[in-house]
């Protein structure tokens, strides 16, 4: 059984919407919609505010406020997509300070028997809230009216337009007249603007086009593409003093403005006069229609089909100088000022003339490609994106920067004024003047375009966005253990290199250089009272320093006769302690005190600081081997550990004592206890901060390479609690609670055992009921493992430092570990002076770092910026240290104008991603596959194969490509820095393109090409040939459509049929042919796929999971379908391997297998669970499914179920997968028994809620 979980949840910006979602109206919200879920934030001085988020169970393509019974307050509704399309009514909540989004209310537009629509599929709400009208099939609307805050009346309506582009409500400023502008493709092909009123009596469309507006058709070259979506905006009534029958005045009846096109057009709405003699003309037509005179009902036929194809004028248009409008939004609400965005990201905005009937085009600058845009207030605009980081931008009055340069570039054909004329714009003289110079036809219709210099938007804001995801790899690029992914992420003028890991950030804000050796470091106070650190005291192999803050910005290295510790040799632990007061009564208290403690191989040792010297001084007599002689006249400190007010240290030959601080800061002996082997290390430290001593302490030992942990209040003291062994050398022990409650019988008590090993490995132990549980292990590098306790953003944590190093936290009911940004760490400790406030001091193998830690278990996304470079492709070659990434680069250009697209493959240094070397594809030539090879990659061994295609416009199929071997070179460049860049070995040309390339073996590469699946071989040419290597085609199989996908998995040949299903081959060398092995022959439509080891796994277009396994029988080897899921997304890769290294428990039932991508930017974890849990988490799957629902009402296992181009299939529900993230929900469930009884006892679950809890944990780690 496999289970599916969510590293990175879906990026991709869908919709925005600004609304008021409470009494307030002050208080405005932005809603986003990103694939799957709603965010919602508040508009705040200092910005985005995240509110709330609710998941939801379906793709979200429709955003629209509605009014809520209260006044002044709005819902939310929202539409999913297919398969299973919803209209959502949510309002918004806050109860007890915590808000939330709440169901109010669905409706089904499912429909299994019609045909989903081809152009549009969304949902359109009238002005006064209260008709929305959802398109999601061919020929049909769903009507649902809104009334008192609740959904109410749903009725389908024909709808004769069957290819309708666009839609949307007119304001007609007539109460109870909901009218709809309709834009759709007749049968002629050509684009048609209409309209229809709804009539809510009757449950239909108006059976013929109201007159509100006029019936026009478009010009083929105002419009001559349908490839990105035509939209309508409709335009509210303006009124001013002028006449009414001046056509050049700003007053106008409301409208609607097309864009998508070459020219932004503006229709008017008819007047009142205008209507009823169409709808006289109408009836008289009518009449002649239904005549019994043959000849008249063809001309009245005749006149009718005149009359729709007429070319209707607009009341004004502009010319569009850019590439396809995909988003805007209103200024204000009269919608004088429409903010518009194109494809690429060149936002304008388009407004109506104050001085005459005309649109003023104004470009504002360039930002990310948008799929939605919200004017939110004050200059202030949220820009949502798909194919990159969705922005908060601010637009400035004045030119922001690059003044000297166009805002814009506009292109030949059409032209434009100076920012100057509009100041003409006014009435009287200067209206009459306003038309001299443009360049367009001089008509008091055409509108103007601004050529403008300076950019006026200011990025406030981005927000991380890794969509589309076209191709990944996982790569542990320094060397670290802990797997980096890199996507190729993107598109249009936003192509990028997207670099994801889970650590902690650190972020250095002072360095100490030429610390050598350094084996430890304590801060230290004046007064144990104070919150301020003075002196920071480090320890190296052969001495200590002392070091102390002095101003903001120096930090001054003590001399030994001054510094009042002992410096000439290396300090175990040191820090400052309470007083002990005894009373009359003989009880011990503690109070804050100047003491500080040092203990060092020759003993212990009490400073105080002095304020008159401003120095520390020797106190008391301390604690000294020799000087006490007897049994420890021989015997040295080995180590040391301390709380605040006991001292305990490890004496060469085994013995443990324990010491405090007794009156007249003395140091008095409390207990011993002798072990057989020689003690490493020591940990003492109280469960409860708040308290002064600690009851149990953990010891670690030479030779058995054991740990102990002991207790101080027993009887007698030190006995052993519990002990383990390990398979090295325990370097360093801690004894730590992660939780809050200081005694076992808190809730919220976690205690804990970490041990860091020798060879870089921590081992980590639950201590509960004086035993040890759940034992996992994890790897630090191949440095020895050392532990410390620091304060990170408000939380205690512990610092785990080998060759890298990690921060473990408590957090969804477990220890979490999170990698940190710091290499070769030695210790970590918290530091708080007047200069460096809340931050850390970190000593490493080099250096002394003070900063700050920020983002604990934070996912860092790196980008790397490729502009107009879209990436499609990329491979990693760990033996150079490269990423070849295949890169189609389109140029920006008016809509309708040749795009020309050219092609490149970039050789970029795996760490600083620089650009050694651009490989320019030829004319009509683009990169379609990238294979990394395994050999070193330089001289005559190939690292990278290319796989190229010609695109022909006339070409139905491709009938050219190539494929090329690339080694990386060295040479020396011009100031003796070493140069690389890629070296051409061979060059093939194929019949078609290369869909997908695979290494089989040595010099054998498998290419899929068209309908193909061919094997190459590599040989070595003659000397004088134009190339070293060449590629010989060795054998071909074809029996296929389209082969998209080719993976090699052992010996076999997994092959990926874009049209049909999917193929096992194996390559006989013998017989030198390709065989079938194995063969599904289901419509399937696979998208990507990967091996498993004994079958494989991939996803298809209907947003399918599936898995295949192989099965044998006498004579004869299959494919048996074991798995199908609905994951909701459509997935474009899938990589072998993990997203973490996590911890390695004793009893793991859960291992990572595969890493998938989607369209969406959602990064996915394929995890495999062991038979007998996966009969448990099925079940549990099951419960939870009866009572947890999706806001829609929607059912999990309906959801699952895999689904068809018609929907969810009835006879198939979803198996051989389980939804981690749903059953994830257990854990913060609160009343998660009701899950374990089901509701009948066949139904219940037989396993501990305390094991499906460990489970689920383990599920969690891994993704």
């Amino acid at each position: 059984m496999r289970v599916v979980g969510t590293f990175h949840p879906s990026s991709s910006v869908s919709r925005s919407l600004k609304c008021t979602l409470t009494a307030d109206p002050s208080l405005e919200f932005l809603v986003i919609a990103k694939t799957d879920k709603l965010e919602v934030h508040s508009l705040q001085p200092e910005g985005l505010k995240r509110e709330c988020v609710l998941d939801m169970w379906g793709r979200v393509v429709g955003l629209q406020a509605v009014p809520a019974e209260e006044e002044g307050r709005s819902h939310i509704l929202a539409m999913t997509d297919h398969p299973d399309p919803k209209l959502i009514l949510l309002s918004y909540d806050v109860k007890d300070g915590v808000a939330s989004l709440t169901p109010a209310g669905h409706h089904s537009l499912a429909d299994r028997a019609a045909r989903q629509a081809e152009f549009v599929t969304d949902f359109q709400v009238d002005p006064s809230g209260t008709v929305a009208v959802a398109s999601c099939y061919t020929g049909k609307l769903k009507v649902v009216t809104v009334s008192d805050g609740k959904l109410d009346t749903a009725f389908d309506v024909s709808l004769p337009e069957l290819n309708l582009l666009a839609f949307t409500f007119l304001h007609t400023g007539q109460e109870d007249r909901y009218s709809l502008a309709l834009l759709h493709l007749n049968h002629r092909r050509q684009i048609q603007l209409l309209c229809r009123d709804v009539d809510l009596a009757e449950f239909e469309l108006s059976p013929v086009h109201s007159n509100i507006l006029l019936t026009a058709t478009l010009s083929d070259k105002t419009f001559p593409s349908l490839e990105s979506p035509l939209m309508l905006v409709p335009i509210p009534q303006h009124e001013t003093d002028a006449d009414e029958g001046d056509d050049d005045a700003p007053a106008h009846r409301g409208g609607v403005l097309i864009l998508g096109g070459r020219k932004i057009l503006f229709y008017e709405h008819s007047t009142q006069e205008q209507q009823e003699t169409r709808k006289e003309k109408h009836r008289r037509l009518s009449k002649r229609l239904a005549s019994e005179d043959e000849a008249k009902a063809q001309e009245a036929k005749k006149k009718e089909k005149e009359r729709e194809s007429r070319r209707i004028k607009p009341r004004a248009s502009v010319k569009w100088p850019w590439a396809a409008v995909t988003a805007w939004t209103a200024v204000d609400a009269e919608r004088r000022r429409v903010l518009l965005g194109d494809a690429y990201g060149r936002l304008a905005m388009i407004a109506f003339d104050d001085g005459k009937m005309c649109l003023n085009l104004i470009p504002l600058g360039e930002a990310s490609s948008p799929t939605c845009l919200s004017y939110l207030s004050s200059q202030v605009l949220y820009l949502g994106s798909h194919y990159g980081d969705s922005q908060l931008l601010r637009i400035h009055p004045t030119p922001f920067a690059n003044a000297t340069v166009d805002t814009l570039p506009i292109p030949r054909g059409v032209s434009s004024v100076p920012p100057s004329s509009l100041a003409g714009s006014g009435k009287g003289k200067a209206k009459a003047t306003s038309g001299v110079g443009d360049a367009e036809s001089g008509s008091a219709r055409e509108g103007r375009v601004v050529n403008t210099q300076g950019t006026f938007l200011e990025v406030l804001q981005n927000f991380d966005n890794i969509a589309p995801i076209m191709d990944a790899a996982l790569a542990d690029i320094d060397g670290s253990g802990q797997p980096q992914v890199i996507t190729s992420s993107g598109g249009r003028n936003t192509g990028s290199l997207r670099v994801i890991r889970t650590e902690a950030d650190f972020q250095e804000q002072a360095r100490l250089d030429g610390l050598i050796g350094v084996t430890d470091i304590w801060p230290v106070k004046t007064h144990s009272a104070e919150p301020i650190h003075t002196h920071l005291v480090v320890s190296t192999l052969r001495e200590t320093h002392v070091f102390a803050f002095e101003g903001k910005d120096a930090i001054a290295h003590l001399d030994p006769s001054v510094a009042g510790f002992t410096t000439y040799a290396p300090t175990f632990v040191l820090g400052n302690i309470s007083r002990r007061v005894v009373s009359a009564s003989g009880t011990s208290s503690y109070e804050h005190s100047s003491l500080v403690v040092q203990i060092t191989s020759e003993g212990i040792q009490l400073v105080e600081y002095e304020p008159t010297l401003l120095a520390f001084t020797k106190v008391g007599a301390g604690w000294y081997p020799k000087t006490v002689g007897g049994e420890y006249a021989g015997r040295e400190i080995v180590a040391a550990a301390m709380s605040p007010s006991q001292f305990v240290v490890g004496l060469s030959g085994g013995r443990i004592a324990l010491f405090n601080l007794g009156q007249k800061d003395t140091v008095q002996l409390l207990t011993t206890r002798t072990f057989p082997d020689e003690i490493c290390a020591i940990s003492c430290q109280p469960y409860d901060p708040s308290k002064h001593y600690a009851s149990a302490i953990a010891v670690s030992f030479w030779g058995s390479n054991k740990v102990a942990i002991l207790a101080l209040d027993s009887s007698p003291p030190l006995a052993t609690v519990c002990d383990t062994a390990l398979p090295t050398l325990p370097r360093a022990v801690l004894l730590h609670n992660f939780g809050t409650g200081g005694r076992p019988k808190d809730p919220d008590f976690h205690p804990h055992l970490l041990v860091g090993l020798a060879d870089g490995t921590l081992v980590t132990y639950a201590l509960r009921d004086g035993k040890l549980h759940d034992r996992k292990q994890s790897g630090l590098g191949n440095a020895p493992a050392s532990l410390s306790v620091c304060d990170v953003e408000g939380r205690t944590v512990v610092f785990a430092s080998g060759a890298r190093s990690s921060v473990l936290f408590w957090d969804r009911q477990r220890v979490r570990l999170s990698p940190v940004s710091v290499k070769d760490m030695i210790k970590g400790v918290t530091l708080n002076t007047a200069a460096f406030p809340s931050c850390l001091a970190i000593a490493t193998s080099s250096a002394l770092l003070i900063g700050t830690v920020r983002g604990l278990d934070k996912m860092q996304i790196r980008t790397i910026p490729l502009g107009l470079d879209s990436p499609r492709r990329l491979g990693y070659h760990a033996g150079q240290g490269v990423f070849g990434v295949a890169c189609t680069r389109t140029t920006p250009d008016r809509i309708g104008d040749y795009e020309e697209v050219t092609g490149s493959f970039k050789l970029l240094d795996a760490h600083s991603f620089q650009q050694l070397h651009n490989f320019l594809c030829q004319a009509d030539e683009e990169p379609s596959s990238v294979l990394t090879l395994p050999a070193h990659g330089s001289g005559m061994s190939p690292a990278f194969v290319l796989g190229t295609v010609y695109i022909r416009p006339e070409e139905r199929e491709p009938s050219k490509g190539r494929i090329l071997l690339f080694s990386v070179s060295s040479t020396e460049g011009t100031r003796g820095a070493n140069v690389r860049s890629l070296r051409t070995l061979a060059s093939v040309d194929v019949g078609g393109c290369v869909y997908a390339l695979a290494h089989l073996s040595e010099n054998l590469i498998v290419a899929a090409i068209n309908t193909s699946v061919v094997l190459f071989k590599s040989t070595e040419n003659e000397a004088g040939e134009s190339t070293p290597l060449t590629l010989e085609k060795v054998t071909e199989w074809n029996h296929n459509h389209f082969v998209t996908n080719v993976v090699i998995d052992g010996e076999r040949i997994l092959v990926g049929d874009a049209i049909s299903s999917v193929s096992v081959l194996k390559w006989n060398e013998r017989l030198e042919r390709l065989e079938s092995i194995a063969r599904d022959y289901g419509p399937l439509w696979p998208i990507a796929i990967e091996g498993t080891g004994n079958g494989l796994i991939g996803a298809n277009a209907d947003c399918n999971l599936f898995s295949f396994s192989l099965q044998s029988v006498p004579h004869r080897t299959y494919l048996e379908k074991d798995g199908v899921y609905h994951l909701n997304d459509v997935a474009n890769k899938f990589v072998r391997g993990a997203l973490t290294s996590t911890d390695v428990a004793e009893d793991q039932v859960v291992k990572a297998s595969h890493v998938f991508f989607t369209s969406t930017g959602r990064i996915g974890a394929i995890l495999d669970m062991n038979d007998v849990t996966s009969l448990h988490m099925t079940a549990l799957q099951r419960n939870m499914a009866k009572t947890l629902t999706g806001p829609g009402g929607d059912n999990h296992t309906k959801l699952r179920a895999p689904s068809t181009p018609r929907g969810h299939t009835d006879a198939e529900a979803s198996y051989g997968f389980l939804d981690g993230d749903f059953l994830e929900q257990f854990l913060a469930h609160p009343r998660p028994e009701q899950f374990m009884e089901g509701e009948v006892e066949a139904e219940r679950i037989t396993l501990s809620i305390d094991a499906v809890k460990d489970v689920l944990v383990q599920m969690q780690s891994l993704h």
